[in-house]
């Protein structure tokens, strides 16, 4: 059970990361629409990474209760 409890941790850690470089990309992308005039296509790639972050808020609350 703890190699168990560790790698699930350790994949957690690693989707916590991928989420957070994809939440950058995501807003690199909103960028690039709004420089091409489409607000709209911003706006939602912008409340997209916005409700990434969120999700990520939740994985690092459970990966916090899972180091308890």
């Amino acid at each position: 059970m703890g190699s168990e409890l560790k790698e699930l941790k350790a994949l957690l850690s690693y989707m916590i990361k991928h989420n957070d470089e994809h939440a950058g990309e995501l807003k690199d992308l909103a960028e690039k629409a709004k420089s091409l005039g489409n607000a709209v296509a911003y706006d939602e790639l912008i409340i997209g990474v916005k409700e990434m972050k969120k999700a990520n808020e939740r994985l690092k609350n459970a990966l916090n209760k899972l180091k308890e």
